[in-house]
């Protein structure tokens, strides 16, 4: 594992105790320091450096009382406690210690959700600095089965590579939704092209994703699974997330720069909003090499 670190943003308590149980799992697991970061609000009166001590003091009790409640030693974390506006304080915390991947908290809630990806959560991601894991569900377990969606060939062996490297002892299920877009679909048909022609392209592009991904997990030494599905995207990768053994779906990176940095794209937002396992946002510049 080539990157220095594991980044846990944490808020409130007991709220974020998953954040810190999966963040410390995995920075065990590769043998690397947890950095916790926790954002104070700007205060309305800047000229109160009491206050704001008093603040990051009980800002850091809570960090070190919820580690100790979990079997953790705050000697072996980093805790930064900083001032500002949440994203805008992560993004550049992000940019400076460059972590292998950041760990926050998910909302079940939807207007908790469409806050958040209004937000915090969208500017991490939209940055697009580094990986971000959206933690769902408190910590059972290490993930166990893992599935990568990807949106075509060529941004499947940095994101198979990253997830491989990121949870060696995970079982991997990639997947790649297929379907005619609609607007594609809405031209073949206004110039009068009839529906089986629709239907045989829809078959083509699904045989190209079959032979895509067969090639893919064949040149792998250990057993990766892989499955094309057909339909809309967002409604297959999130009745795929349903399936019980399930524990994690990890999206490759977008292929669209455009897209990543306007918004998250509307198969990220409806996975943060109806995903019900744990999601894991890569990035576009992710190496082949992996970590």
């Amino acid at each position: 594992m080539k990157a220095m670190r594991i980044l846990a943003a944490v808020g409130r308590f007991p709220d974020d105790d998953a954040v810190l149980q999966r963040g410390m799992e995995i920075a065990a697991r590769h043998g690397v320091p947890l950095t916790i970061a926790h954002v104070l609000e700007t205060p309305d009166d800047p000229a109160a450096p009491s206050s704001r001590n008093t603040a990051e003091t009980v800002a850091r009790d809570e960090i070190e009382t919820a580690l100790h409640r979990h079997g953790f030693d705050p000697a072996d974390t980093e805790i930064w406690i900083e001032t500002g506006s949440p994203p805008r304080v992560l993004v550049e915390i992000c940019k400076g210690l460059k972590p292998a991947l950041a760990v926050m908290r998910a909302h079940h809630k939807p207007w908790l959700v469409k806050k958040l990806i209004g937000s915090t959560t969208e500017k991490v991601i939209a940055a697009d600095i580094v990986p971000v894991l959206l933690v769902r569900h408190p910590v059972e377990k290490p993930y166990g089965r893992v599935v990568l969606a990807i949106d075509g060939p060529d941004a499947a062996p940095a994101a198979l590579s990253f997830v491989g490297a990121l949870l060696p002892d995970a079982a991997l299920h990639l997947v790649q939704a297929v379907e005619v877009a609609q607007q594609l679909e809405e031209s073949m048909l206004r110039v009068g092209l009839p529906r089986s022609d629709l239907v045989a392209h829809h078959d083509v592009l699904a045989q190209a994703a079959e032979s895509h991904l067969r090639a893919l997990t064949g040149a792998l030494e250990t057993g990766v699974t892989w499955q094309v599905l057909l339909g809309e995207p967002s409604a297959e990768l999130t009745r795929v997330t349903q399936d019980a053994d399930v524990d994690l779906i990890a999206l490759g990176p977008n292929r669209s720069g455009l897209v990543r940095r306007v918004f998250m794209g509307s198969v990220t937002q409806s996975l943060l909003r109806d995903a019900a396992c744990d999601v894991l946002v890569g990035r576009r510049s992710m190496p082949v090499s992996g970590m």
